[in-house]
């Protein structure tokens, strides 16, 4: 018996995997420094190896011009106004 995909679509599983990421990133930035347990150790364990996967950044994923670096600020920043203009012209 074969298995089937219930979507007619292939998942992104990159995404799901960064969200698992940054989820434990998350996790990471409230942790106590005093905490020793097995848990924190090993969440301290999988930051470590993140950082020397991602440091230095791999090409692709840097900014290049400031083109890039223009373009995303006007995407936050104009998302950000144009929700203020929605709410202000409620």
């Amino acid at each position: 018996m074969q298995h089937r995909s219930r979507s007619p679509h292939t998942p992104i599983r990159w995404l799901h995997q960064l969200g698992n990421l940054m989820a434990q990133v998350s996790r990471a930035e409230r942790l106590p420094s005093v905490d020793d347990s097995l848990q924190a150790r090993r969440l301290r364990q999988r930051m470590a190896l993140a950082q020397r996967v991602l440091d230095p950044l791999p090409q692709p994923l840097r900014t290049g011009t400031w083109h890039d670096t223009a373009l995303w600020n006007a995407l936050r920043w104009g998302g950000l106004g144009l929700l203020l203009a929605l709410w202000l012209k409620r």
